[in-house]
């Protein structure tokens, strides 16, 4: 039954009725550029030269574009991610996103479709080395690490921003002492955050109010919703930052309705920090050194996705096609990306900007 309601679920993906991502993470309709991938360039730290670049389904690759939106106004710093959005509970195609960057310390708000910025909240009183986003209605939270001197010490004075996605304007700072926050979802009309300091999934409340945490594993790191709802977390299980090339984490599955682990996998091969991990239909992707690894999350075996000939910094999965994007890890030059049908073959290879660590599908 669980093999047939997915089929169902999985063929509606394919027909553009539904998409796999839940309302915690919707992503952006046909717009100015038309349906195709939005490519996240984090940058060069000490450049401060993040970008988004462009690739329609030609393959035809535009650079800067938020440059070119914006009157030649850069995104400065570097992007730790790229977020879609849409007021409402139950929207799942997003008409915002919220570009959260580091090195300037700022989320910068833009429509979707033309990549307009149409707000910026910044200043170490409201943003300071911000990590990731999500929302629950009118409400946006974004993870920070606070003082960088302090985030890797034994108290780290991380923090939450609350936004109101309304006015576009901070609402106020939740501090979380001894927290290293790091990623962050809404499922259930909760936010889940993980705490890379400890081995701690915090909960809080639509209204940004803690009400609970989960244990997991060491290090929590990245989180996703699958098709069916489900938070799965990335640990890096690595807490002295050792062992960079051959690290092995843990993924766990939570449930949003009971707050409960439903499923545990250990020994996962992936990145000792800022682990990256993606969904499709039946399968979770995580990456590590040049290896791409899916996990079947019917029988959670792991195997070996893709083995490639360049170290990888970006990952992500078209919920419609289901092929699979990846980055290059270079900072000194602009990243190669490949397009990997779901089985693993290169579909093809384009240049995007400096050190590619997301995408966004453009529907």
């Amino acid at each position: 039954m669980k093999k047939v309601f997915r089929s169902l679920l999985f063929a509606l993906v394919a027909s553009g009725l539904l998409t796999a991502c839940t309302s915690s993470d919707p992503q952006p309709s046909s717009g100015k550029y038309g349906r195709g991938t939005l490519i996240i360039n984090e940058g060069n730290f000490s450049q401060g030269n993040g970008s988004l670049s462009f690739m329609k389904e030609d393959g035809t690759v535009q650079n800067g574009i938020f440059e070119a939106e914006n009157g030649g106004n850069s995104i400065g710093g570097i992007i730790q991610s790229v977020k879609g959005y849409s007021l409402g509970f139950f929207a799942n195609s997003a008409d915002k996103l919220a570009i959260i960057t580091n090195a300037q310390d700022k989320v910068i708000i833009c429509d979707a479709d033309t990549l307009k910025a149409v707000a910026v909240i910044q200043g170490a009183n409201s943003v300071e080395n911000p990590q990731a986003f999500a929302s629950v209605g009118e409400r946006g939270l974004v993870t920070n690490w606070g003082p960088i001197a302090d985030a890797f010490g034994p108290n780290p004075k991380g923090f939450l921003t609350e936004i109101n996605l309304r006015t576009r304007t901070f609402v106020r700072k939740i501090q979380l002492n001894g927290v290293r926050p790091q990623g962050i979802v809404s499922a259930n009309n909760k936010f889940y955050v993980a705490d890379n300091n400890s081995n701690k999934v915090l909960i809080f409340d639509s209204q940004g109010t803690q009400i609970g945490s989960i244990t997991v594993a060491n290090q929590p790191d990245k989180l996703v919703t699958d098709l069916l709802g489900k938070i799965w977390v990335i640990c890096n299980s690595n807490p002295d930052f050792v062992n960079f090339t051959d690290n092995k984490g843990t993924l766990i599955k939570i449930n949003p309705a009971t707050d409960q682990i439903e499923a545990t996998i250990n020994n996962v091969p992936c990145d000792a920090f800022n682990s990256k991990i993606a969904v499709s239909a039946d399968r979770l992707f995580v990456l590590s050194g040049k290896k791409v690894f899916a996990v079947n999350t019917d029988t959670n075996g792991v195997f070996e996705f893709v083995n490639n000939d360049f170290n990888l910094y970006g990952l992500g999965v078209n919920s419609i096609t289901q092929e699979v994007f990846i980055g290059e890890a270079t900072f000194t030059q602009a990243s190669r990306v490949r397009q990997l049908s779901p089985t693993g073959n290169l579909v093809r290879e384009v240049t995007a900007g400096v050190g590619t660590n997301g995408f966004l599908f453009y529907r």
